[in-house]
């Protein structure tokens, strides 16, 4: 523990400056971090460890319009958590910065892509690791080719997607670069092999035949839902994760929370029945966050206008931030559980 550092936000607000900013924090940051610009050296000179990045980008979406206001609103749910986890005994204050928004020319998708793929690869060149919130799941292309790019053809990637659909599309109505396409473009990836590739979560006939005999075509390893029913989410996500950070030298873990029944998660541009309950990606989270670490996170699909009371979005929010907390346990990380409120140790 760093004795000069105070710790008087691990506990609940007294007043005066302590409390002035809970659900009103001025500048709209995910989880109330410190904004800093996008770029390299200034990501470098603050020594975070996450950070985040809106892509509003709704151009390769083939479902409901309305993903580009996911950044927004994810930043919103986010005030609704404290950096405190009890659960893990850490606490997530610092640990990340905000680098605002990706500018999205709406009239040119290939410069935006590109955009994209910029961002992504300044963050990752600061030793940073990237939380990109979408946006529709073709972001996913871009930002997995800045990993592949960034740690180079002598080094090995892993990739786990969650999601209702394979997005295994060699094309869409001749499209390439759509949602739909997600995992068919990044499973080409010259350092990604796909014995170090999975997917959870597939159900329900939007998943058309040719998504399947691709995967069996490139050996993909996918768990739709009738397996996790019937082995149940931790086992199927411990033996995913086995394949994906099994000697690997980087990791993209990419949520499309449509991966949800569609009543835990209704703000997405395609829900689908039969999926995840939200305890079940509490469980997918916690398993995950033993690996320590994560080079590239994404969370897709949100769409605002179609949600319940934020639900979705903080949904999206708590996997993320539990994610995160338990990365921090696992790498021992922990608060002195002997700190005391000020006013509770005079008591004492």
């Amino acid at each position: 523990m760093n004795p000069a550092k105070s710790y008087a936000h691990l506990f609940s607000p007294l007043g005066g400056e302590g409390g002035e900013n809970y659900r009103a924090p001025g500048q709209l940051t995910f989880l109330r971090a410190p904004h800093v610009a996008l770029e390299t050296e200034a990501l470098k000179a603050h020594g975070a460890r996450y950070a985040f990045v809106g892509v509003p980008f709704d151009e390769g979406n083939v479902g409901k319009p309305g993903s580009e206001d996911g950044p927004r609103e994810f930043r919103i749910a986010s005030q609704e958590y404290l950096s405190y986890w009890f659960e893990f005994g850490v606490d997530l204050n610092g640990l990340a910065v905000d680098c605002g928004d990706v500018p999205m020319p709406k009239v040119n998708p290939d410069s935006a892509r590109e955009r994209i793929y910029r961002a992504v690869t300044t963050v990752l060149k600061a030793g940073v690791t990237p939380i990109i919130v979408g946006g529709d799941r073709s972001i996913s292309i871009q930002a997995a080719r800045a990993l592949s790019d960034h740690i180079g053809p002598g080094k090995k990637m892993g990739c786990l997607h969650f999601g209702a659909h394979l997005d295994l599309a060699d094309s869409w109505a001749g499209e390439k670069l759509l949602s739909t396409c997600a995992l068919a473009r990044i499973t080409e990836l010259p350092n990604l092999n796909a014995a170090n590739v999975a997917h959870i979560g597939a159900r329900n006939s939007m998943n058309p035949k040719d998504y399947i005999d691709l995967a069996k075509a490139r050996n993909i390893r996918f768990y739709p839902m009738f397996e996790i029913y019937e082995r149940g989410i931790d086992a199927v996500t411990r033996e995913a994760v086995a394949k994906v950070w099994g000697g690997t030298d980087a990791q993209y873990l990419s949520f499309n929370f449509n991966v949800m029944d569609a009543s835990a998660a209704p703000g997405v541009t395609a829900t689908e029945p039969g999926g995840l309950e939200s305890r079940e990606m509490v469980r997918v989270a916690d398993i995950i966050g033993v690996q320590k670490t994560a080079s590239l996170i994404d969370v897709t699909e949100l769409a605002p206008v179609y949600d319940v009371s934020g639900t979705t979005s903080r949904l999206a929010v708590c996997t993320v931030l539990r994610l995160m907390a338990a990365m921090a346990r696992a790498r021992g990380e922990l608060v002195d559980q002997s700190l005391r409120r000020s006013d509770l140790t005079a008591a004492e």
